[in-house]
């Protein structure tokens, strides 16, 4: 059978010498090649930039450039990263095509689509992801957000890319017709084959390569705000990452990840315990991860978890817990053309009290949901939760989710499998509003949820205490499916429509989802009344926001602004005095102190100026960024530009003659120390089990 990959041409035999040498990088048709290849990439790929980023002309949540020093910094950069990409292809390439495709003019032709493809392929992706997820989505930041799990991941990448990925097999599927038309053309014009001949020599191609990468390297050490915004733009290159990726793999001496070259870099290159994320043990007279110096002992972090055991209040007050998902602050009080969206959540927390500063330790749904359980930092490890502070006081403990509540392992850091009674999506996997029953996806609508939790309480003896979690999660991406009521009169928004340019139509498509939720809680907190009895306390929070774009970032878990980490929280039935800022992993102790209270005089947030609670995206392992935030204040850190940012006033905290520059030093130690002590009480032995 022929092999559509060779060419099996008849030889001209109009010349029968070899055709001579032209140069280290092959016939004139290659060098013609490699330029033209380099400059498409580099003309398409900032065609792609000003699209989704404006980076020429307005910036928009970006960076642009606005000299034109900083325009032709950029062009030579990636004119010359381009090329390193382009003859790094090749040196991978043409071996093959030699040997595989034989004729040159069929090497000539695949090594020519492939440079073009690959990139292509590359740029369409990220440029679709960037226009429904916003461009500060990475693959590391859908890994956290996937639970951990690559699987989980590569199934949501697959569900938003369905067109691009449609469009790559397609390019697959062209290649024996490329193949037949290369044979056609070596046929019929044997002067073609001649043109494309010879191949290049890969020596030269690989030392022509590790030039351009040395030389498109220069832009990613330049200091000043120019440099900055250039590699910004080079960062969204397939060639600036893949660049960005060899220097760290080949500067990683000693295989700890980190490279004297990366970002964050790795300050000790030859001793594998000594990273930028190592633990840093106390007072061992070795600063493990290079910052702040080395780990004092002693040191007590701003948040401590709470002790085991310890009084829940009387017994004959039931206890509802209703967990939103992805659901802002600012919806509360808030009208969409004269309408209410959440009149019930407002009535709730005008009876009862609710904050204006309450936050998620971590804007993602797994962490967050475990710090409200545990009511600590370092969520993820076994332990008691909430649920066993409610069972050794004589409650049953029913757990209603309407998500899959198994994502990475959320068990064993919930302890639901303790919970008496436990639902969640896997339930009615049948009746899922998602497209997929990925655990990262799996859903089931409000509606189904409030049945199966109004099934529960018809049923239930209101003498017996009863802790009850509900967890409602249709405000979650795409913010729409079939069982949302159109109780606002908008215009819902296709999931395959959603784009940075439809930022409005999203909103109001959330904003009438939200509408729905609250109709879903004035269902379940009703039932909850007459089952129950108003006796009891109410206790409504969500796992963390949503950015709408605020950051050029549809989604949440990559930025720590009020966007993606400011919840709501709502206490009805309750009393005590709630110190603000607070977080969710203060609810567990906060409702511990004061379950007890009747509720006649209702919960009073208290704002609290030395307070500060504690927050990082991605992981506590490993996170991007970290931050101290304060009543109207905060101290942040970010890794891999080794940047501190100080916001609002600090007069209170400076000492007598102080700069600012170590002012700012001792704050950022200070917020540097809390995170290594939470990594220290992490990573302990005794603690984990």
């Amino acid at each position: 059978m022929r092999s559509p990959f060779i060419d099996r041409s008849p030889v001209s035999t109009a010349n029968q010498n070899p055709p001579p040498e032209r140069g280290p990088l092959g016939s004139s048709a290659w060098v013609i090649l490699l330029g033209a290849l380099v400059l498409c990439i580099t003309v398409a790929e900032a065609v792609l930039l000003e699209l989704g980023a404006t980076f020429f002309t307005g910036g928009f949540n970006y960076p642009n450039l606005d000299t034109p020093a900083q325009i032709g910094g950029f062009f030579l950069a990636s004119l010359t990263m381009d090329a390193f990409l382009v003859l790094a292809i090749w040196l991978v390439a043409i071996p093959i095509f030699r040997r595989f495709a034989y004729g040159p003019l069929s090497c000539f032709v695949f090594t020519a689509v492939l440079s073009l493809g690959l990139p292509a392929v590359a740029d369409l992706l990220r440029y679709r992801l960037f226009a429904v997820l916003g461009r500060g989505v990475s693959l590391e930041n859908l890994f956290e957000l996937g639970g951990g799990s690559a699987s989980v991941m590569a199934t949501e990448v697959t569900l938003q890319l369905r067109g691009v990925v449609g469009f790559a097999i397609l390019a697959l599927a062209a290649i024996p017709l490329l193949a037949w038309g290369a044979r056609r053309v070596a046929h019929r014009w044997p002067a073609v084959t001649e043109w494309v001949t010879p191949t290049p020599r890969l020596p030269f191609v690989a030392a022509a390569c590790a030039l351009a990468g040395l030389a498109g390297s220069i832009v990613f050490w330049l200091p000043g705000d120019s440099a900055e915004r250039v590699r910004r733009g080079i960062l969204a290159k397939p060639s600036g990452i893949l660049l960005v990726d060899l220097i760290r793999f080949s500067s990683d001496v000693d295989r700890d990840g980190f490279g004297l070259l990366s970002r964050p870099a790795d300050h000790a290159p030859f001793d594998a315990s000594l990273h930028p994320f190592a633990v840093d043990r106390p007072s061992n007279q070795v600063d493990e991860n290079g910052i702040a110096g080395d780990h004092p002992a002693g040191f007590a972090p701003i948040h401590e978890p709470p002790g085991p055991g310890g009084e829940v209040g009387e017994l004959s007050r039931p206890l509802l817990v209703v967990f939103l998902e992805s659901f802002r602050t600012d919806l509360l009080g808030a009208r969409y053309e004269g309408q209410e969206i959440t009149p019930f959540l407002n009535r709730l927390a005008r009876e009862g009290a609710a904050s204006q500063r309450a936050f998620a330790n971590t804007p993602s749904t797994v962490p967050s949901r475990a710090q409200l359980f545990r009511g600590d930092i370092e969520w993820q490890r076994a332990g008691e939760t909430w649920i066993d502070d409610f069972k050794d006081e004589g409650y049953t403990v029913a757990h209603f989710s309407g998500q899959d509540d198994s994502l990475n392992d959320s068990p064993s850091y919930l302890g639901t499998a303790r919970a008496d009674v436990f639902y969640d999506a896997r339930d009615d996997i049948d009746l899922r509003t998602s497209r997929t029953a990925n655990p990262m996806s799996l859903q089931v609508s409000w509606k189904t949820l409030g049945r199966r939790v109004k099934e529960f309480l018809a049923n239930y003896d209101s003498e017996i205490p009863l802790f009850l979690y509900v967890n409602i999660v249709d405000t979650h991406f795409p913010y729409h499916h079939d069982e949302i009521d159109n109780l606002l009169g908008i215009d819902p928004i296709d999931r395959s429509d959603i784009s940075r340019d439809r930022a409005e139509q999203i909103r109001s498509t959330y904003a009438n989802t939200a509408a729905n939720v609250d109709h879903a809680v004035e269902e379940l907190v009703e039932t909850w009344w007459e089952r129950m009895g108003r006796d009891s306390a109410i206790v409504i929070t969500a796992d963390h926001s949503q950015s709408f774009y605020e950051n050029g970032v549809l989604g949440h878990g990559q930025f720590l602004d009020e966007s993606h980490t400011r919840v709501p929280l709502i206490l009805w039935g309750l009393g005590g005095e709630w110190p603000e800022p607070v977080s969710l992993a203060d609810v567990r102790s906060l409702v511990r102190e004061n379950l007890s209270q009747t509720g006649e005089s209702p919960a009073r947030f208290v704002p609290d100026p030395d307070r500060w609670i504690f927050q990082y995206a991605y992981s506590l392992d490993g996170p991007r960024r970290i931050q101290l935030r304060g009543l109207d204040r905060s101290v942040a850190y970010t890794f891999a530009e080794n940047e501190s940012q100080l916001q609002g006033s600090f007069d209170d905290l400076r000492e007598p003659g102080e700069d600012e520059a170590a002012f700012e030093k001792r704050m950022t130690d200070w917020l540097i120390r809390n995170w290594e002590a939470y990594q220290l009480r992490a990573n302990d032995p005794a603690r984990r089990d």
